[in-house]
């Protein structure tokens, strides 16, 4: 409504010159200025009340630094179109941080739904929220505005960078047996329960390996190799108590490596975190990219609340029947730890350097 007052002001001051000058022109002037006032506000009166807003994003992860679209659909219900139009979204970090706040044109919206796409780019990796905070429309002539508060929400992750880590497996842990409900795509096991390939008889085979359906239908013995379970046996717990808020960024991003890393090595891991909804320790299996991402945009769609007790000791007691041969610590004072103990410390600027040092072997 700020527009409407600065006309009020300019139609007050054309009337006192009008008085002061006994100027009729002048008076008319001010006279015609009033009606248009009344009749730019009567028009945007109505159509503040026929037009809706709402907000979505098609890609709900980005990149750090990337473009990201954002769509904005308007309705207009009215009979009238909508000349001008813009719109503020605003980005929040839920853990903070800094907050974006940028307004943008959109296209005359014409009776029905109008879709318009904006453009937003996050420079730190986190969880956000995006806003559709206001809409204002504009009159005819495009002097008069009202703004409509509208508060929509859409989440997005912005996905943190890696880097390369120094990062070698033994043949302990290559070879490491234990339950699990995920199996070997490459390997055969002893496990009845999944059936890894069928082939053909061979000499040494045992015959309870036959499988006798199949070999009755190919007039042939045929053979069953089971699977071999994929256990886990790598746990990386991610303890951000006493993380400031400016080296957030550095731990998830270190998180994001130790954990890329150990994918990118084939190596099966657990990432654990205390989750602010469900107030307890939560764990992502991490096999393949689709794990990795998950285990990353979960980590970072939980909330900031911190847990009374040490996660590490929590993720014990609550997978205490787990068997594992590793479990690393990322600490919130930027400390990375190995079975209780200290590999390497960094700072929020320098974790890169850190970690592209560190020789890691599990």
């Amino acid at each position: 409504m700020a527009s409407f007052l600065i006309g009020m002001v300019v139609i007050f001051t054309t009337f006192y010159l009008a008085l002061i000058y006994a100027q009729t022109a002048i008076g008319l002037l001010g006279c015609a200025g009033a009606v248009f006032l009344v009749l730019a506000f009567l028009e945007l009166a109505w159509a503040g009340t026929r037009i809706r807003g709402r907000l979505r994003i098609p890609i709900t992860t980005a990149e750090k630094g990337k473009e990201t679209t954002v769509l904005i659909d308007v309705e207009n219900r009215g009979i009238f179109p909508c000349m001008k139009i813009r719109y503020c979204i605003v980005c929040r970090g839920r853990r903070g941080g800094r907050t974006i706040r940028q307004w943008y044109s959109g296209e005359p919206v014409a009776r029905g739904k109008e879709s318009f796409r904006a453009v937003l780019c996050v420079s730190a990796a986190g969880s956000y929220t995006v806003t559709l905070e206001k809409i204002r429309i504009y009159d005819w002539t495009g002097l008069f505005h009202r703004t409509l508060r509208v508060k929509k929400n859409a989440e997005i992750q912005v996905l943190p960078e890696v880097a390369e880590v120094g990062l070698r497996l033994s043949e302990r842990l290559r070879n490491f047996f234990g339950d699990s409900d995920v199996y070997d795509d490459f390997r055969a096991g002893e496990d009845s329960g999944e059936i890894f390939d069928v082939r053909e008889f061979r000499a040494g085979d045992k015959v309870q390996s036959i499988h006798w359906k199949l070999s009755a239908k190919s007039d042939e013995l045929m053979v069953r190799e089971d699977s071999q379970p994929r256990a886990c046996p790598v746990v990386l717990i991610l303890d951000d108590r006493g993380l400031a808020a400016r080296n957030a960024e550095a731990f998830v991003s270190a998180a994001a490596t130790l954990s890329f890393s150990l994918m990118d090595r084939a190596c099966a891991h657990f990432v654990s975190w205390y989750s602010d909804i469900r107030q307890d320790m939560v764990r992502a299996r991490v096999d393949d990219e689709e794990g990795y991402y998950i285990a990353v945009c979960g980590y970072l769609g939980d909330g900031s609340a911190k847990p009374q007790t040490e996660p590490t000791e929590r993720y014990r007691e609550k997978y205490r029947f787990d068997r594992l041969l590793y479990t690393l610590e990322l600490r919130g004072d930027l400390t990375l730890w190995q079975n209780g103990e200290r590999l390497a410390a960094f700072d929020g600027k320098g974790w890169r350097e850190a970690l592209g040092g560190l020789e890691l072997v599990l």
